[in-house]
């Protein structure tokens, strides 16, 4: 597959504990959202190849991250400020999807996530994006278009 073919992959972390003694940033997996996302990893695998991970520096983006990266044989993924959770995050994490194109992971928060597919978009996503969801869009230009959603325990589902 060519990489102008490849989507720009926005993934929301799995599952994560409700809270954590060293606060919200060292929040990590539950051991259901680390199973649950290793499966879901493998199957977005099958649906597209990618050719780097990107990541919110919260410990739960970043262990979502490895597992795909595991089920994608990637070596290394790339921690980024621009996926953390912050006001005006969506716009980060826009301009991010566009500086690194299609082939690409970017895995980080809601409602940044969320927010960033409806700007890309023109349109709010046609349903929630879940934990451990992955939203592909096809980058056309400055513009995109959903190729599909893909949300642990669930079908894929496009447009």
């Amino acid at each position: 597959m060519a990489e102008r073919d490849l989507p720009i992959l926005l993934v929301r972390h799995a599952v994560a504990e409700d809270s954590h003694a060293l606060g919200d940033e060292a929040r990590a997996l539950t051991p259901q959202g680390r199973a649950a996302f290793r499966q879901h990893a493998k199957k977005l695998a099958r649906l597209t190849p990618l050719m780097g991970i990107i990541t919110s520096p919260l410990v739960r983006a970043v262990q979502t991250a490895e597992l795909l990266a595991d089920a994608l044989g990637l070596s290394h993924v790339e921690v980024h400020p621009a996926l953390v959770p912050m006001k005006g995050a969506a716009r980060n994490v826009l301009k991010l999807a566009l500086d690194v194109g299609p082939g690409w992971a970017l895995v980080g928060h809601n409602p940044s996530l969320e927010r960033a597919a409806a700007l890309a978009l023109g349109h709010a996503l046609p349903d929630k994006l879940r934990k451990g969801c992955a939203v592909a869009l096809r980058p056309e230009g400055r513009e995109f278009t959903l190729q599909w959603m893909a949300a642990p325990g669930r079908s894929l589902r496009r447009p």
